[in-house]
């Protein structure tokens, strides 16, 4: 859905930020982008740390760089969020690297319509001299723009913030249920269906594209009765990844690649050529009404485990934020996946794109 919202000034601005990047930036560098007089995205990246002037142009190109991938953006404008203060001074937080990179972003062709700093204690614009301590951070939580957003698209909580907490016995329920799964599927493939038939509890893994399409549509009370039968087959790699793509794009998307990983698994070919295209972003846009569904999902399933049952919805979580265009976000996740297992192997590749700046080839069509 798409909404419009005039702005009327900086502190206007400001307000929306958020919204744009899924949380509430810190320590960032975030770029509004705009075609003529609308914005089209907003991009992320972490304020560098150090005070070199080396690695402020260094970084300062890779943000331009990024930015011009984005088709038809012809204005920006960058926002320092950072912890600095203006501790009561006229002096912003940050300015020498807030002017290196608007003359980057000038010189590249890109009108500068503003240049912002959202700092700890107050905020300013780099093109206007500030009162003595920053504007006050009241003026963006009254600015007619954080009034007139939609319900959710305010402040939302930071990432770590995202996962809820669980009721102590809806996450007994999804332990017990994970353990009978496990033991039911050690006797099933011990046994043979010869001696130990099918248990009923497995059925809906015998259509995993339409058990993952169901899920998209769950309440409460269906997330209570098959969220423990979801989370035991998302441990097995080709089920994660396929759920996770198929939640991305379509039932019949997902229908077809289950049938390859099923058909070419002895060869090894076509199903995993277009897993990797579409894990890498290469491929159709994603639906994002649909991955905002499986997201709410896996924050759910994520709250009721611990350990390493909660790597698959983790990265998950992840590369679906990513695909949304919330790279800061996804990042959150992967760094939690990797405190739990740093050798996970999805958690590793997904770092490793994050940390390269790769972002999907999706982001960067009209």
């Amino acid at each position: 859905m798409t909404f419009v919202l005039k702005v009327s000034g900086p502190a206007d601005v400001l307000a929306m930020v958020p919204g744009l990047v899924g949380f509430t930036p810190r320590n960032s560098v975030v770029l509004l982008a705009f075609r003529g007089t609308r914005s089209c995205g907003a991009l992320r990246f972490d304020l560098p740390a150090q005070q070199s002037k080396i690695t402020h142009k260094r970084v300062a190109t890779f943000i331009v760089g990024m930015l011009c991938k984005l088709p038809d953006v012809d204005a920006v404008i960058p926002v320092i969020c950072t912890d600095d203060g203006f501790a009561g001074g006229t002096a912003i937080p940050r300015r020498e690297f807030a002017e290196l990179l608007a003359r980057r972003l000038e010189f590249s062709g890109f009108e500068l319509r503003d240049s912002l700093c959202l700092a700890a204690d107050g905020w300013a614009s780099h093109l206007a001299a500030p009162p003595p301590g920053g504007h006050p951070l009241s003026e963006i939580a009254n600015s007619p723009a954080a009034a007139a957003l939609p319900d959710g698209l305010g402040v939302p909580a930071s990432p770590q913030e995202r996962i809820p907490d669980a009721a102590p016995a809806d996450a007994r329920r999804v332990q017990k249920g994970l353990v009978r799964y496990r033991r039911l599927y050690v006797r099933l493939t011990t046994e043979g269906p010869a001696t130990f038939p099918d248990p009923v509890e497995l059925a809906p893994l015998s259509d995993i594209p339409l058990f993952a399409e169901e899920a998209l549509s769950w309440d409460e009370d269906a997330l209570d009765a098959h969220g423990a039968l979801l989370l035991f087959a998302l441990q097995g790699p080709p089920v994660r990844d396929h759920v996770m793509l198929q939640w991305a794009t379509s039932l019949a998307v997902g229908d077809r690649m289950w049938r390859d990983i099923v058909e070419d698994r002895a060869r090894d070919s076509a199903a995993d050529a277009q897993l990797s295209n579409l894990m890498f972003g290469v491929g159709p846009r994603p639906e994002p009404e649909r991955i905002e569904r499986g997201i709410r999902v896996l924050l759910t399933l994520a709250s009721r485990v611990a350990g390493t049952d909660r790597l698959a919805p983790l990265c998950m979580l992840a590369w679906l934020s990513w695909a949304l265009g919330r790279g800061s976000v996804a990042g959150r996740y992967i760094d939690e996946a990797r405190a739990i297992q740093p050798d996970y192997g999805m958690a590793v590749v997904l770092d490793t794109m994050f940390s390269n700046g790769l972002l999907p080839e999706w982001a960067f069509r009209p």
